[in-house]
Parts: structure tokens; C-alpha cells; sequence
């Protein structure tokens, strides 16, 4: 048990001895003191369960100190006994009552008395302690309990907030006053990759990109307590995502000083990459719209794809006679453009290349390539060229996408990117083929509106040349005419110049029968053009029809110069139309007549299922770049205006040839000639049955 402090104050020895032995006891913790200002200093310092006063002492006396003792809040309620030898008058003993004595004792005292009044004391001092302790415990009882219910308040708290922050799709976090990250939510260290040890302490600068990290800064410099702004942010993947930043500052405790900074970040990307493409799409199509020179246009394409979509942006086109055709090549580093061209020409676009345009226009699927290294190159490339020129260019990703138009593939384009800056993913795929499904209606306007010019010049100089041809027959049917009148009105005097009659009305007929070979010229390209061309055919000796061309022409050929010389075989009984298949023949030796007289050679044979008619002159030639386009319409073999016709012979006896599953060959040779190769089937019909059991053969990219 704890000792209880007693007080004695008296100035005699013997009488602080006295009271020491009769309470002399281990519960008793006696403190002494002479004079009244030593007991109000023990007063101060220590906790006491009852004072003994000694009544007579010099300086302050036992009253005085009593008085004392009483007004202070600490020791007011201590209980206090006098003790007396002076006086037992009983004014006396009540002036100790008066200044708060709870007992009077007289020397000499009853030593059991005073251990008894002490013990009493005692008790209740023990008693008040248990009772101040009790309510100090149940005082920290409440508190700590308080203290714990508001523990589980903030924490209940904390854990709302933690699983609202978690919850939401945006970035949370908490910053210190300087900038320092102080917290982050579920959805940073998703976003990330990072784990909590490793977001401790961390930078800005090693998750924001440097290109925004300045102007953030000053935003936080600018003193405002709101901040908004668009940044991107390193994610786990090492990529540079687009967030919206909100920060706001929170001043809990000093409405003048931040506590902290309270911010969200949600992922934009989606809405900027969407923004970008809408605008990119956008510029595409004004170019696009721009003019219909469509080389022109894709030059421009190119220039706004780099540096968007790629380093360096590819188009090509499947030409008209199905190989592939590069229309234009853009690359951003000028020293490297030459090196993409010659890769792109030489090997991308290869009939049998697996990486480039040719395998999309034949497939009609877009190819990605988002990691290319020197493996991938190593496997592709065919010769140490294209890899050192592939290694050279230094692309890390590529995309190739079909240019389709209902259901066609015109051409691809080609993006490729070096250094890493970006990959093809779907949004970019998506951006491509909505620039390539532009680019392909673009591409096909310009292709109609080049058609239809040339058309127009085509017609307007058909139209000079038939007027011309129309023209020549006409007057001269005309002056024919008028010698027959005059001719006539010259008989009424009984004389009539018979021969002359006769020639005039021959060469009449002769120029009618030139207008009807020009009439029937335009009928059957108006039925080429209409699909109205039909053919009728029939079983018949190939022999028979030529001899009957030349027995029709042989005075012409006679007439003109040339000279004949046929080798037709032995009989080869075909199914052909007999009518046109004398047109080709009749054009043939016509042209003939008109551009090299003298010598022609016609042969005919027999090549298994086929027969080969070959007409062959020995005149000046056409020219090299007369041979590609002789087959059009109103091509012609010379620009001689002297010599007539229409141009539109060679492109009936194509079209002719070609209906009955034939084909036709040119070949010349300036000064020496030309070479005329007609190559028919035996039998249309059964070649056209033959054709349509075939696969469709399309040109080698489809």
C-alpha cells in the first residue's frame, strides 16, 4: 500500500518528535516542518492527508498559516488539526474552527486519540484518492473510448474514401504542400505498374512527358487554388497517355497556407486520338477535294500522313494492266527518301512479296507490323540488298492498307515508322483505312473526270476526223453528180458521151459505197460501246473466207500498187462468223493499201485447236510508241493527215478477235515493216465452253 503523507508543523523538537512516535507506522509518510512558510512550501510540492498545526509559533502563527492554507486551491480541502498547550478557553478554539480547522487537540495529547483521529483522516484521504483515481480511469476510459470511436470514425472514413477512390475509372491522388505525392488509388498503380514502395518519393518528371511537365509547374507556381490542365502520363506499358488534370487545393487548418492538393487524372486518349483523326480526316478530305489531279492530291496525302500515321507514307495503284504501280513516295528525312524508294519499288512491291502492298491488294486485308527487328528482316528479305536497304531505313512498326471501292482493290497504302515513337494500334488501323476509303473515292472521281476528258477530246477529235471522212465522199459524190447533169443536159442536143457517163456514175457508187463503210464503221463501235455487238456462228472453210476477201479487193490491191502473195494451206473447216471475221481480214489489207504498198504476204495455218492468220507488209513501219495504243479507238497507225480513216479499224478487229476467244499480235519494225497476227480458235463455241469451265483469271494480284 502506497504511503500517505503527513504534515507536522511545529517549532518545538520534542513536539515534532512526540507526534513522530505515536504515528510512527509503514502506511505514514511523516513530513515535518518549524515554521509556517517551510509548511507552505511542503504545501506546494507534495499531497498531504492531513495537516497537524502547532497554534504558537514565532513569525507566522498556527492561525496565520491555517488561514493561508485554506485560500489556496490546492490545499484548501486538506484537513487540518490544531494542536495547543496555551489556552482550552473556548472563544480560543473557536477561532482555529473559524479559519478552517477540522479538530483542536491540547498538549499533551492522548496518543491513541491522535493515532485514531489521524487514522480517520487517513481513511478518507484513501478513500477520496480511490474515488479521484476511479474518476481519472473512468475520465480515460471515456476518453480513450472517444479516442477510439473517433479512430474508427477516420478510419471508417478512410475506408469509404478509399473504396470511392478505388471505385471511380480516374487517377486519384493526394500531393504535400510542395508537390510531393503523398497518395495514390487503385487505378495509379493499375495505370502504372507501380508498386506503393516505389510511388514513395516519386517525380514528376518520371511519369509526366517532358514536353508537358514545364507548363504544369507553372500552373502550381501561379498560386491558384484550382488547376486544370492536359498532360500525358507514363503508363506500365511505356507509353505516354493523354489524362485531364483537376488539383485542388485544400487548406484545412490556416485558410492562408495549402494543406494539401487533392487532384484527378482521367484518360483522354480515346477522345484526343479521336479529335486528332477527326482533324486529320478532315484536312485529307479538303486536299482531296482540292483538284482532281490525283498525283497531285496524293502528294499532299503523303506530306500530312508524315509525320502523323508514318516516317515515310507509300501509294500504289494496280494499273490497267494489272501490275503494280507506284504513284508517289513521301519519306521525312530527305536523305532517306531515295533508300525508301528503291526498297519500296524493287522488293515491297514484288508479286510475291509476304510484307508489302502486293500480298494486300491480292489478299484485300490490311498487314501490321508492330515489332520489327533484324530477325523479322533477316526471314524477309530475299537478297543481302533489301536487307542492308531495309536495315538502312530503320523501320520499327508498319502498316499496309487495301484502297478498295465496292468490293475492288485499286491499290494499298504503305505508313512505316522508325526510332519507336509509336505502334499501329487499332485506333491508327482505324484512322488508315478511313484515309484509304477517302483516298479510293477520291481516286476513282479523279480517274472518272480524267475518262471523261479524254473522252471529250477523243470525240471532239473524232468529230473533226468523221467530218473529214464524211466530207471527202460527199463532194466528191457531188462534183460526180453535177458532170452526170451536165453530162445529161449535154445529150439534149442528140449527143451523149456514154463512157464518160458511165465513169461518173461508177465513182458515184464507189464513194456511196465508202459512205456506207463509214456508217457502218460507227454503227458497230456504237454497238461495242452499248454491248449490242453480236456475232452468228457457223461452220465454214477458213480458206474460203480469205479467198473471198481477195477476189472482193483484188482489183483495189491491183489498182494500188501491191502485190499479193497468199499462203493458205490445206481446208480447215472452223466455226466462226464468217461476216466479221471478213471485216478483220478486209481491214487488215485495207490498212495495207493505205500505209505500205507494194509487197504483202498473207498466210494462214493451223496450230492445233488454233489458226494463225498472219499479214505481214514490207513498208515503213509503225512507230514504237504508236504500237501500245494502235487497238483504240481512233488511234491511228500515222499522224499523216493525207492518209484517211477514222482510227477505229484496228479497234473493231480487236474487239472482233477478242469475241470470238481470239487474239490479235502487232510487231514492226521501222523501214522493214509490219507484222499483223490474227489468232482464232478453231471452234468459238467449244472455247468459250472451255473458258467458262476455267477458274475467272484476274491479273497476278487478285
Amino acid at each position: 500500500m502506497k504511503k500517505v503523507n503527513i504534515l507536522v508543523v511545529d517549532d518545538r523538537p520534542e513536539g515534532v518528535m512526540a507526534v513522530q512516535a505515536v504515528l510512527n507506522s509503514p502506511n505514514y509518510n511523516v513530513v515535518t516542518s518549524s515554521s509556517g512558510n517551510d509548511a507552505l512550501k511542503h504545501l506546494l510540492q507534495m499531497e498531504f492527508a492531513v495537516i497537524l498545526l502547532d497554534v504558537q509559533m514565532p513569525g507566522m502563527n498556527g492561525f496565520e498559516t491555517a488561514s493561508i492554507i485554506k485560500t489556496r486551491e490546492k490545499s484548501k480541502d486538506i484537513p487540518i488539526i490544531f494542536m495547543s498547550a496555551v489556552s482550552q478557553d473556548e472563544q480560543y478554539v473557536y477561532q482555529g474552527y473559524g479559519v478552517g480547522a477540522i479538530d483542536y487537540l491540547l498538549k499533551p495529547f492522548d496518543p491513541y486519540i491522535l493515532r485514531s483521529k489521524v487514522a480517520i483522516f487517513v481513511d478518507i484521504f484513501r478513500k477520496n484518492q480511490l474515488i479521484k483515481d476511479q474518476a481519472q480511469k473512468l475520465h480515460e476510459n471515456e476518453q480513450k473510448a472517444h479516442a477510439e470511436k473517433i479512430d474508427r470514425m477516420e478510419m471508417e472514413n478512410l475506408r469509404r474514401y478509399q473504396y470511392l477512390a478505388d471505385s471511380i475509372p480516374q487517377i486519384v491522388f493526394r500531393l504535400l504542400p510542395n508537390g510531393e505525392y503523398e497518395y495514390f488509388n487503385k487505378v495509379w498503380y493499375e495505370y502504372t505498374g507501380l508498386s506503393a514502395e516505389k510511388s514513395e518519393g516519386l517525380a514528376w518528371k518520371d511519369v509526366i512527358h517532358p514536353d508537358d511537365l514545364q507548363e504544369l509547374m507553372n500552373l502550381f507556381r501561379d498560386g491558384t487554388d484550382a488547376l486544370v490542365t492536359e498532360c500525358r502520363i507514363l503508363n506500365h506499358k511505356g507509353e505516354f497517355r493523354w489524362h485531364l488534370v483537376r488539383i485542388q487545393a485544400e487548406r484545412y487548418f490556416n485558410p492562408k497556407e495549402i494543406s494539401s492538393w487533392l487532384g484527378t487524372a482521367t484518360d483522354i486518349e480515346d477522345r484526343k486520338r479521336e479529335e486528332e483523326m477527326q482533324k486529320f480526316l478532315a484536312n485529307a478530305g479538303e486536299l482531296l477535294v482540292s483538284t482532281l489531279d490525283y498525283r497531285l492530291t496524293l502528294q499532299s496525302i503523303t506530306k500530312l500522313a508524315v509525320p502523323y500515321l508514318a516516317d515515310w507514307c507509300a501509294f500504289d495503284i494496280v494499273g490497267e494492266n494489272g501490275q503494280l504501280e507506284n504513284l508517289v513516295i513521301t519519306h521525312k528525312d530527305p536523305q532517306k527518301q531515295q533508300i525508301a524508294v528503291k526498297l519500296h519499288d524493287k522488293y515491297l512491291c514484288r508479286a510475291d512479296s509476304e510484307v508489302g502492298a502486293a500480298k494486300v491488294i491480292k489478299t484485300g486485308q490490311y498487314i501490321v507490323f508492330n515489332d520489327i527487328d533484324q530477325e523479322l528482316i533477316q526471314n524477309t528479305s530475299i537478297d543481302e540488298e533489301q536487307k542492308q536497304l531495309s536495315t538502312e531505313l530503320a523501320a520499327t512498326a508498319a502498316l499496309v492498307v487495301p484502297l478498295k471501292l465496292h468490293g475492288k482493290v485499286l491499290g494499298a497504302l504503305t505508313f512505316a515508322v522508325s526510332g519507336n515513337r509509336m505502334i499501329y494500334d487499332q485506333y491508327f488501323i482505324d484512322t488508315a483505312e478511313e484515309l484509304a476509303k477517302r483516298v479510293s473515292l477520291a481516286f476513282e472521281n479523279s480517274k472518272l473526270y480524267r475518262i471523261s476528258q479524254e473522252a471529250i477530246e477523243v470525240r471532239n477529235e473524232f468529230l473533226s476526223i468523221a467530218s473529214h471522212e464524211l466530207n471527202t465522199p460527199i463532194t466528191s459524190l457531188k462534183l460526180q453528180l453535177q458532170m452526170v447533169r451536165k453530162t445529161l443536159l449535154a445529150a439534149k442536143d442528140g449527143q451523149f458521151p456514154m463512157d464518160r457517163f458511165t465513169k461518173s456514175v461508177d465513182a458515184s457508187v464507189k464513194q456511196v459505197d465508202r459512205l456506207i463503210n463509214l456508217v457502218q464503221i460507227l454503227l458497230d463501235v456504237s454497238r461495242i460501246q452499248s454491248g449490242r455487238f453480236t456475232f452468228n456462228f457457223e461452220e465454214m472453210n477458213a480458206q474460203d473466207v480469205v479467198k473471198e476477201v481477195y477476189e472482193r479487193h483484188k482489183e483495189i490491191l491491183q489498182n494500188s500498187g501491191c502485190s499479193l502473195e497468199m499462203n493458205l494451206g490445206e481446208n480447215i473447216p472452223v466455226v466462226w462468223d464468217k461476216i466479221r471475221i471478213e471485216q478483220v481480214i478486209t481491214n487488215l489489207l485495207t490498212n495495207t493499201i493505205k500505209y505500205a504498198p507494194g509487197v504483202v504476204e498473207l498466210k494462214m495455218e493451223e496450230l492445233d485447236d488454233e489458226v494463225i492468220i498472219t499479214v505481214k507488209d514490207h513498208g515503213k513501219g509503225i512507230p514504237e510508241h504508236k504500237l501500245k495504243t494502235i487497238f483504240e479507238r481512233f488511234e491511228r497507225a500515222t499522224t499523216n493527215e493525207s492518209v484517211s480513216g477514222l482510227g477505229l479499224g484496228l479497234f473493231i478487229v480487236k474487239q472482233i478477235v477478242e469475241g470470238h476467244m481470239g487474239r490479235i499480235e502487232v510487231k514492226s519494225i521501222p523501214e522493214e515493216g509490219t507484222t499483223f497476227k490474227v489468232i482464232l480458235p478453231k471452234d468459238v463455241n467449244e472455247a468459250m465452253e472451255h473458258r467458262q469451265a476455267e477458274p475467272s483469271s484476274e491479273n497476278q494480284y487478285h
